[in-house]
């Protein structure tokens, strides 16, 4: 071989080795993963449309949905909610829920979450199963170099029902467990209450506030002290409904917000709703009290609230006020309105008044071995499209 001939082999083995270093594009994360909660699915009409979960989901799609979602409680019914998900972001994609307080209304909810982990065989990844009495609830798994935990913090150290939101020192004890034997390079623990409530990252609207984890102010700063010492990168929790990021004494608190779209709903929309619900050929008060109750019934806790801050309950709170005389205030609301359609502007304005509501939000954390990335996306709070709306990187 000629001198110029060797040269030239050179200079294409050296552009061979400069392309694969530049040429082929940004590395990829080594994971990507959601984490959403508290949509608390409802089977109506209203929830399979962009203005509540189902947009979040949608918008999940759009930005890249990861190897799986986490979600940190209030995700029941768990069979409906798996359904929803698997239709939109297919049948074979991974969920992991984790039990919330509203898990425990039903004896069903909670039946489902154990079928899911029975044995940890049936969730992909699953290392190490809870405590006794928590087998199926708690449990470890890991993806590439994350270690995850999912706590069950209704565990009383006997029944996976037993507290109302706590780490009991049998959990605690089972988690320093887990860590201790952990050796991937970044870990990830999952409960459904914060350490201490955050103030809303837009709205500054604060829930929660004296009964999350810091009800129980030991048991909450043994927790807390127990991630620090093993290097927990975050702690992903939700509950409040509210979204922020916060480094609370060494320790990521990511509260994930809800994802259920209109958190609540509003006059203007209360009325549009019901007014779709009665026939517009029904005259009758036994007609328009039908469509009424058709639309009242599976909505009950929400309509209180909505009713209560409009001041249409003579100032009692909606969780004291009883079906009966909501759906009282609920028919005279209807009837105001139907014959004064400004009244409706008032009872707007006094409910703006009282209530902040909370954009639906949902987290993508990007996992890379030096760093964690957290991407937040929200919408406007009235069932609007979602946007990114902060990215923080972990230290």
């Amino acid at each position: 071989m000629s001198t110029r001939g060797f040269h030239t082999i050179l200079r294409l083995a050296a552009l061979m080795i400069i392309c694969s270093t530049h040429c082929a594009g940004p590395a990829k994360p080594d994971l990507v993963f959601i984490a959403a909660a508290d949509w608390r699915y409802k089977a109506t009409e209203d929830y399979h449309t962009p203005a509540y979960f189902m947009g979040a989901l949608q918008s999940i799609v759009e930005v890249g949905k990861g190897a799986f979602m986490v979600s940190p409680g209030d995700v029941e019914p768990i069979d409906a909610s798996r359904e929803l998900i698997s239709q939109v972001l297919g049948e074979e994609y991974i969920w992991y829920p984790v039990a919330g307080n509203h898990e425990l209304d039903s004896a069903a909810y909670m039946e489902s979450l154990r079928t899911m982990n029975a044995g940890g065989n049936t969730l992909p990844g699953v290392v190490r199963v809870g405590p006794p009495g928590s087998e199926e609830t708690t449990y470890s798994f890991e993806w590439g170099n994350c270690h995850f935990v999912v706590l069950n913090q209704y565990f009383d150290g006997h029944s996976d029902v037993g507290t109302d939101g706590d780490v009991v020192p049998e959990l605690l004890e089972w988690l320093r467990r887990d860590l201790s034997e952990n050796e991937k390079r970044h870990i990830f623990v999952i409960g459904h209450e914060p350490l201490i409530s955050i103030p809303d990252m837009e709205t500054g609207r604060i829930r929660h506030e004296d009964d999350s984890l810091n009800k129980y102010v030991k048991n909450m700063h043994r927790f807390h002290q127990l991630m620090l010492e093993y290097g927990t990168t975050a702690y992903l929790c939700g509950h409040t409904h509210n979204t922020s990021i916060a480094k609370i004494n060494g320790i990521w608190q990511i509260d994930v917000g809800h994802a259920r779209g209109i958190e609540d709903p509003f006059p203007a929309l209360l009325y549009k709703e019901t007014s779709n619900r009665i026939p517009a050929e029904a005259t009758e008060p036994e007609a328009i009290e039908s469509g009424l109750r058709a639309y009242f019934e599976p909505r009950k806790y929400a309509i209180k609230k909505v009713l209560y801050y409009a001041g249409l309950t003579k100032g009692i709170y909606y969780k004291e006020l009883q079906d009966e005389p909501a759906f009282e205030a609920l028919t005279h609301f209807y009837a105001t309105i139907s014959q004064n359609p400004s009244q409706l502007d008032e009872y707007c304005d006094v409910f703006w008044e009282n209530n902040r509501l909370t954009a639906s939000s949902y987290t993508r954390l990007v996992v890379d071995d030096a760093q964690v990335t957290v991407e937040v996306y929200r919408n406007d709070a009235v069932g609007g499209e979602y946007s990114l709306v902060l990215t923080e990187v972990l230290d």
